[in-house]
Protein backbone atom coordinates (compact mmCIF):
# COMPACT_ATOMS: atom_id res chain seq x y z
CA UNK A 1 0.00 0.00 0.00
CA UNK A 2 1.42 3.36 -1.03
CA UNK A 3 -0.69 5.65 1.14
CA UNK A 4 0.50 6.09 4.71
CA UNK A 5 -1.92 4.67 7.27
CA UNK A 6 -0.11 6.10 10.29
CA UNK A 7 -1.91 9.47 10.19
CA UNK A 8 -5.26 7.68 10.26
CA UNK A 9 -4.53 5.47 13.26
CA UNK A 10 -2.79 8.29 15.15
CA UNK A 11 -6.07 10.15 15.32
CA UNK A 12 -7.85 7.15 16.83
CA UNK A 13 -5.17 6.81 19.51
CA UNK A 14 -5.31 10.52 20.30
CA UNK A 15 -9.11 10.75 20.33
CA UNK A 16 -9.61 7.66 22.47
CA UNK A 17 -6.97 8.67 25.01
CA UNK A 18 -8.28 12.23 25.33
CA UNK A 19 -11.87 10.96 25.52
CA UNK A 20 -10.91 8.52 28.27
CA UNK A 21 -9.42 11.33 30.34
CA UNK A 22 -12.43 13.56 29.66
CA UNK A 23 -14.95 10.91 30.64
CA UNK A 24 -13.03 9.96 33.79
CA UNK A 25 -12.63 13.60 34.77
CA UNK A 26 -16.30 14.29 34.08
CA UNK A 27 -17.30 11.20 36.03
CA UNK A 28 -15.14 12.21 38.98
CA UNK A 29 -16.38 15.81 39.02
CA UNK A 30 -20.04 14.92 38.52
CA UNK A 31 -19.97 11.75 40.59
CA UNK A 32 -21.34 9.76 37.66
CA UNK A 33 -20.21 6.17 37.38
CA UNK A 34 -21.62 5.87 33.85
CA UNK A 35 -19.05 8.38 32.59
CA UNK A 36 -16.30 6.45 34.36
CA UNK A 37 -17.44 3.28 32.57
CA UNK A 38 -17.03 5.04 29.23
CA UNK A 39 -13.64 6.32 30.40
CA UNK A 40 -12.50 2.76 31.04
CA UNK A 41 -13.67 1.42 27.69
CA UNK A 42 -12.18 4.27 25.69
CA UNK A 43 -8.82 3.75 27.43
CA UNK A 44 -9.02 0.01 26.67
CA UNK A 45 -9.74 0.85 23.03
CA UNK A 46 -6.78 3.26 22.96
CA UNK A 47 -4.54 0.49 24.29
CA UNK A 48 -5.87 -1.79 21.55
CA UNK A 49 -5.37 0.60 18.65
CA UNK A 50 -1.98 1.99 19.74
CA UNK A 51 0.02 -1.09 18.60
CA UNK A 52 -1.51 -0.63 15.14
CA UNK A 53 -0.56 3.04 15.27
CA UNK A 54 3.01 2.10 16.17
CA UNK A 55 3.17 -0.58 13.46
CA UNK A 56 1.94 1.81 10.78
CA UNK A 57 4.43 4.40 12.04
CA UNK A 58 7.25 1.90 11.66
CA UNK A 59 5.98 1.08 8.17
CA UNK A 60 6.02 4.78 7.31
CA UNK A 61 9.54 5.10 8.71
CA UNK A 62 10.79 2.21 6.59
CA UNK A 63 9.46 3.88 3.43
CA UNK A 64 10.85 7.28 4.39
CA UNK A 65 14.26 8.12 2.95
CA UNK A 66 15.65 10.48 5.56
CA UNK A 67 19.25 11.61 5.91
CA UNK A 68 21.01 12.54 9.13
CA UNK A 69 20.02 15.99 10.26
CA UNK A 70 17.34 17.84 12.20
CA UNK A 71 14.43 15.87 10.72
CA UNK A 72 16.03 12.55 11.59
CA UNK A 73 16.70 13.71 15.14
CA UNK A 74 13.05 14.73 15.45
CA UNK A 75 12.00 11.35 14.10
CA UNK A 76 14.12 9.52 16.67
CA UNK A 77 12.53 11.42 19.56
CA UNK A 78 9.05 10.96 18.05
CA UNK A 79 9.59 7.19 17.77
CA UNK A 80 11.08 6.90 21.27
CA UNK A 81 8.12 8.78 22.71
CA UNK A 82 5.80 6.37 20.89
CA UNK A 83 7.22 3.46 22.88
CA UNK A 84 7.10 5.50 26.10
CA UNK A 85 3.52 6.52 25.38
CA UNK A 86 2.46 2.93 24.74
CA UNK A 87 4.07 1.80 27.98
CA UNK A 88 2.26 4.56 29.86
CA UNK A 89 -1.05 3.62 28.24
CA UNK A 90 -0.57 -0.01 29.29
CA UNK A 91 0.27 1.03 32.85
CA UNK A 92 -2.73 3.35 32.95
CA UNK A 93 -4.89 0.52 31.62
CA UNK A 94 -3.71 -1.82 34.35
CA UNK A 95 -4.29 0.81 37.01
CA UNK A 96 -7.67 1.73 35.56
CA UNK A 97 -8.70 -1.94 35.38
CA UNK A 98 -8.20 -2.21 39.14
CA UNK A 99 -10.78 0.56 39.67
CA UNK A 100 -13.09 -1.04 37.14
CA UNK A 101 -13.02 -4.42 38.89
CA UNK A 102 -13.84 -2.84 42.26
CA UNK A 103 -16.35 -0.40 40.74
CA UNK A 104 -14.36 2.29 42.54
CA UNK A 105 -14.19 5.90 41.41
CA UNK A 106 -10.93 7.04 39.86
CA UNK A 107 -8.77 8.88 42.39
CA UNK A 108 -7.22 12.29 41.73
CA UNK A 109 -3.75 10.69 41.45
CA UNK A 110 -4.95 8.67 38.47
CA UNK A 111 -6.34 11.77 36.77
CA UNK A 112 -3.07 13.64 37.35
CA UNK A 113 -1.11 10.73 35.87
CA UNK A 114 -3.43 10.69 32.86
CA UNK A 115 -2.72 14.41 32.48
CA UNK A 116 0.98 13.52 32.32
CA UNK A 117 0.25 10.84 29.75
CA UNK A 118 -1.64 13.40 27.66
CA UNK A 119 1.35 15.73 27.91
CA UNK A 120 3.67 13.02 26.55
CA UNK A 121 1.15 12.38 23.78
CA UNK A 122 0.94 16.10 22.95
CA UNK A 123 4.74 16.41 22.66
CA UNK A 124 4.91 13.31 20.49
CA UNK A 125 2.07 14.60 18.31
CA UNK A 126 3.76 17.97 17.96
CA UNK A 127 6.96 16.28 16.80
CA UNK A 128 4.99 14.15 14.33
CA UNK A 129 3.33 17.29 13.01
CA UNK A 130 6.72 18.92 12.57
CA UNK A 131 7.86 15.92 10.55
CA UNK A 132 4.84 16.31 8.27
CA UNK A 133 4.38 20.06 8.01
CA UNK A 134 7.95 21.31 8.30
CA UNK A 135 9.87 18.49 6.63
CA UNK A 136 7.16 16.99 4.39
CA UNK A 137 7.57 13.42 5.66
CA UNK A 138 5.39 11.07 3.59
CA UNK A 139 3.69 13.93 1.74
CA UNK A 140 6.19 15.68 -0.52
CA UNK A 141 5.71 13.23 -3.36
CA UNK A 142 1.95 13.08 -2.89
CA UNK A 143 0.81 16.68 -2.90
CA UNK A 144 0.14 19.02 -5.77
CA UNK A 145 2.19 22.18 -5.43
CA UNK A 146 0.12 25.28 -4.86
CA UNK A 147 0.30 27.94 -7.50
CA UNK A 148 2.40 30.97 -6.72
CA UNK A 149 0.72 34.35 -6.75
CA UNK A 150 2.02 35.11 -10.25
CA UNK A 151 1.09 31.78 -11.80
CA UNK A 152 -2.34 31.81 -10.13
CA UNK A 153 -3.02 35.26 -11.46
CA UNK A 154 -2.08 34.13 -14.97
CA UNK A 155 -4.11 30.95 -14.68
CA UNK A 156 -7.26 32.62 -13.44
CA UNK A 157 -7.02 35.82 -15.45
CA UNK A 158 -9.66 35.81 -18.17
CA UNK A 159 -8.33 35.61 -21.69
CA UNK A 160 -8.26 38.87 -23.66
CA UNK A 161 -11.28 37.74 -25.68
CA UNK A 162 -13.29 37.04 -22.51
CA UNK A 163 -12.68 40.48 -20.99
CA UNK A 164 -14.61 42.34 -23.72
Amino acid sequence: MQSPLHPIFVHFTIALTVASFGFDLGGALAGRQDLAVVGWWTLAAAAGVTPITIATGISSRIRLPIAEGPARSLLRVHMALGVVFFGLVLMACGWRAAFWERAAPVPPAYLVSMGGLLLVMAVQGYLGGELIYRYGAEVRAHYRPLATDDSAARRFRPAESERR
